[in-house]
């Protein structure tokens, strides 16, 4: 048995009651910066209506460890973030995070991210789509006890940092391909039609029967 089962076999044994977000959060929209947004990406982000940061800032407004949801526009409106850095939290922007100690903002953004399809559906058609807070609010969310909500998010945490090597690993491998295959200008180019055989397949015999073909007879 593994500790997940062990922790809900001994904590929830009747299951767990479920609240609105609403009753567990604060749910706030930030304000726009006094300061101009920069691209330096070594400086803090600023963080709207896009999924990603709409730019960089020499300021922040909000500590790390909260979810942040896009109000409005029409690529990021219900996109869950979780922000791992202090950050700017501009007027498009909802920023989230838990009101009690027994419950962890990072489980809550793991159940919301689970359930991104339906955050999205939240949202009001119009020129501008748009999330309301009030149907954001009344999203119903599980409430395990907290050594539950901490084995999951350790769980679900150590698969980001899996999922992001992975993707590291993909770039680096893009790279050095690109490098040897491509960017060696000493290598004699020719075209592939002298050192390739390039043609195309004909059609079936009509009297054959599908998956019967093979080595060009039936």
């Amino acid at each position: 048995m593994s500790r997940m089962d062990e922790l809900i076999t001994n904590l929830c044994p009747k299951g767990v009651k479920s609240l609105r977000l609403i009753e567990i959060c604060r749910i706030a929209t930030g304000v726009k910066p006094n300061e101009n947004v920069a691209h330096n990406t070594d400086a803090i982000p600023y963080v709207n209506a896009g999924i990603e940061p709409s730019g960089y800032l020499k300021s922040s407004n909000s500590p790390a460890g909260y979810i942040t949801i896009p109000t409005r526009g029409q690529g990021g409106a219900g996109h869950v973030g979780y922000q791992n850095t202090e950050f700017w939290c501009g007027p498009l922007c909802y920023k989230i995070n838990s009101i009690t100690n027994s419950i962890l903002s990072k489980y809550i953004f793991y159940y919301l991210k689970s359930i991104q399809r339906s955050i999205i559906a939240l949202r009001k058609t119009g020129s501008i789509p748009a999330v309301n807070k009030s149907d954001l609010g009344n999203i119903i969310i599980p409430i395990p006890p907290l050594p539950v909500q901490e084995e999951i998010v350790r769980i679900l945490d150590n698969f980001t940092k899996l999922e992001a090597e992975l993707e590291a690993r993909k770039k680096q491998y893009e790279y050095y391909r690109d490098e040897l295959l491509i960017g060696e200008d000493n290598f004699r180019k020719v075209s592939l039609g002298l050192i390739c055989d390039i043609f195309t397949g004909g059609e079936a015999p009509v009297n054959c029967k599908k998956g019967t073909i093979k080595d060009g007879t039936c």
